[in-house]
């Protein structure tokens, strides 16, 4: 894990760990360590599976996607009807001579 997956990690389990303090010190008078240490475990736990989650969906969508230069950029837009693209292209249904009062039907 890089260091922002660390700095993630432990960040959210030392937020997760002072609110627990906080809280139980407000509402219930003492502090069950034992509770505070478990809850800061399962929130680095799943704030690190988290964090491998999205940064290996991330370059597996790097990978699969092609690569758009300069050169091809134009094949991989999508074309509007005023680009010369068709109306089929941007979500018509082609029945042009349809109004509105057909679509309520």
């Amino acid at each position: 894990m890089d260091r922002r997956g660390t700095a993630e990690v432990v960040g959210s389990a030392l937020v997760s760990g002072g609110l627990a303090v906080a809280g139980l010190r407000l509402f219930a008078g003492s502090i069950d360590w034992v509770l505070v240490v478990g809850l800061v475990a399962g929130v680095a736990i799943a704030a690190a599976a988290n964090y491998r989650g999205r940064t290996g969906h991330a370059d597996r969508v790097a990978a699969e996607a092609p690569e758009v230069t300069a050169d091809n950029y134009e094949a991989h837009a999508e074309r509007a009807a005023s680009d010369g693209g068709s109306d089929r292209e941007n979500g018509s249904n082609g029945n042009e001579r349809e109004t509105d009062a057909d679509r309520v039907r």
